[in-house]
């Protein structure tokens, strides 16, 4: 028997979890097949799933309300978990694109980031994201963050996961 995935979310009014976040519940919808990963989410497929909103700013002002419309779809089957995201813009031409080095830092660029808490303790994670030039981004996130922080290229190699951010 298969249990529906449900997946807690932390709308975070921050960078990673540094204030009391609001806490909402989105339940991922279980497909046979998987999605075409293509960057576009309008096939059949996706519209299975909740369609997540709500989101907030970490930059540049902390924990008001996003300026521009992002919904989020999540789907898995038995091996993968599916996460569809549109982010709008009512001006595309000022979408800022710094780096599109795999893992370069989100810091100073437009980008879609996700932390999935798979220890349930607000704490320790898994983050994921990209930037409108579709880079590869993930870490590790310990201790709420504390300690490591995004960093340059030479000492990214030299963050360890007791620093509270692990690119490695």
């Amino acid at each position: 028997m298969q249990l529906p995935l449900s997946i807690s979310l932390l709308l975070v009014p921050g960078p990673l979890f540094s204030q009391q976040p609001t806490r909402r519940e989105a339940r991922a919808a279980r497909v046979e097949e998987s999605p075409v990963i293509d960057g576009i989410v309008e096939e059949e497929i996706w519209s299975r799933a909740e369609v997540i909103t709500g989101f907030v700013q970490a930059e540049p002002h902390e924990g008001e309300p996003a300026t521009e419309n992002t919904e989020v779809r999540i789907l898995y089957d038995d091996t993968t978990l599916y996460v569809g995201a549109i982010c709008f813009d009512s001006d595309p031409s000022g979408i800022v694109v710094t780096d599109s080095r795999r893992d370069s830092p989100l810091i100073d660029t437009d980008s879609f980031q996700m932390i999935f808490d798979t220890y349930q303790d607000r704490q320790n994670g898994f983050v994921f994201g990209t930037n409108p030039a579709g880079i590869e981004y993930d870490g590790q996130v310990s201790n709420e963050g504390e300690g490591g922080g995004q960093t340059s290229t030479r000492q990214r190699a030299q963050n360890v996961v007791g620093s509270g951010f692990n690119l490695n």
